[in-house]
């Protein structure tokens, strides 16, 4: 993925009663990256810019989205971010510094950028620990450095601060913490397009789960476990590795870790059973068993089937989390392999988590949900809608899955045609079930 390059402004001031002050805004909900979370103001540089410059675009971008300007030559480069994997759109992020004598009232147009305000580095970490905010993740130990800032510091050493924070954050990849406790590393896997990464999680203050590590080769593993001890330094012990279903795109680095850190794998029975490592240190959780961790969570496993058929859901209560699996995705449409899969079974999981109360959707593939409810209702009509066309390609006349295929799927041309077979396949089979469709051989047909 080619990445694209953007900048970011980050203008400070000092204030006599708070100290540093940063300007921030919110990033409109209906933004496609990041949309909803706290950030500094920022965008993608033009193609008739100079491309060696990006201190041009981060003025650029800091006058259209907050009305304060600020010439590219006062900002003080402070290294760079890329985007991780999971996100659909790449960035290559130039971090740019300047700082201000006083305070400039924002005035924005508020599209981009919402909710513009100066706030203390510390005030605006204290709102997200609370969840009263969404912060970007590469902004958090930015703010966490410039809350060290001392009265006296040049602004070439501010910006060196925030430039070793970059760089310290793009060894073994960034640290990405949508909210408190909770670390996504997205891990290579030989997993479905367009997807080429598995989100593993490590969640929990005291203790912490180790969420679907599927990554199977030894770089990976190896980049994975140094994850680990990192989050074992701070002081925080592995409670056991939590699998949401049998995939190797899910489970590939189960084993080795378990043995390496000493630890039970935990998992559905079905998903054990498919497993079969008997040696493997395993403990079966069923529908609804809870996990309690020291630092205060309590984790509910919600049976769902239907992807895989000990597919379990993880929601951990305190913080309203759910760690979702393979029951959506933020960058593609979840398989449903009529065999072991059920099309039936996997509507009614998300019905299932569609009614919890989620602060924030955690896939295996993809970015992060902030709209649960949304996002799987989405799925849902989706389903429906193309559920709807392979009726009425029967309905029309279309007796083979290739002709039923092609008809219901014109829409996407792009579509991966084994995958549009699967679940054209898995479709026509709940249709039948449902009494809509009867299948004679190798033929559909309406009734």
């Amino acid at each position: 993925m080619k990445l694209k390059p953007s900048a970011v402004a980050i203008v400070l001031v000092r204030d006599a009663q708070e100290g540093l002050l940063a300007l921030v805004g919110k990033r409109n909900p209906k933004s496609s990256f990041l949309g909803g979370y706290f950030a500094f103001p920022g965008g993608v540089q033009e193609l008739d810019v100079d491309q060696g410059d990006l201190r041009a675009t981060a003025s650029r971008e800091l006058k259209e989205e907050t009305g304060i300007e600020v010439s590219g030559e006062n900002f003080v480069p402070a290294g760079s971010r890329a985007t991780p994997p999971f996100v659909p759109r790449g960035f290559n992020t130039g971090m740019f510094v300047t700082l201000l004598d006083r305070p400039q009232k924002p005035a924005g147009l508020g599209y981009e950028l919402l909710d513009v305000q100066w706030t203390a580095p510390g005030k605006l970490l204290q709102r997200w620990k609370a969840l009263e905010i969404r912060v970007a993740p590469p902004l958090l130990p930015i703010f966490k450095e410039l809350a060290k800032v001392k009265d006296g510091e040049t602004l070439e050493e501010i910006a060196r601060r925030v430039e070793q924070v970059n760089s310290a954050m793009e060894e073994d990849g960034p640290r990405i913490e949508f909210v408190p406790d909770v670390l996504m590393i997205p891990v290579k896997t030989s997993t479905l397009p367009p997807a080429t990464h598995t989100n593993c999680y490590l969640f929990g203050k005291r203790e912490m789960i180790l969420l679907d590590p599927g990554c199977s080769t030894t770089a990976e593993l190896a980049r994975l476990t140094r994850h680990v001890k990192r989050r074992m330094a701070e002081g925080t012990t592995v409670h056991s590795i939590c699998l949401t279903h049998h995939h190797e795109d899910h489970a590939g680095g189960a084993e080795v870790l378990a043995q390496e850190l000493g630890v039970p794998v935990i998992a559905h029975e079905e998903t054990l059973k498919r497993l079969a490592k008997p040696t493997l240190p395993s403990q079966p959780l069923k529908d609804r068993e809870m996990i309690e961790l020291s630092g205060g969570e309590r984790v509910r496993a919600l049976h769902t089937p239907g992807h895989a058929p000990g597919h379990l859901a993880f929601y951990e209560e305190t913080q309203r989390s759910l760690f979702a699996g393979d029951l959506v995705s933020g960058i593609s449409t979840i398989v449903i392999d009529p065999l072991p899969g059920s099309l039936d079974r996997y509507l009614k999981s998300l019905e299932r988590i569609r009614e919890l109360d989620v602060h924030t959707l955690f896939p295996g593939h993809g970015p992060p949900m902030i709209d649960p409810r949304r996002s799987i209702q989405h799925v849902l009509d989706h389903r429906a809608g193309r559920e709807a066309k392979i009726l009425d390609a029967v309905r029309e006349g279309a007796l083979h899955l290739e002709e039923i295929v092609r008809r219901a799927y014109a829409d996407t041309p792009e579509a991966d045609p084994r995958l549009a077979q699967l679940q054209s396949q898995a479709m026509l089979e709940r249709l039948e079930s449902q009494g809509h469709l009867r299948r004679e051989r190798d033929e559909w047909k309406a009734h």
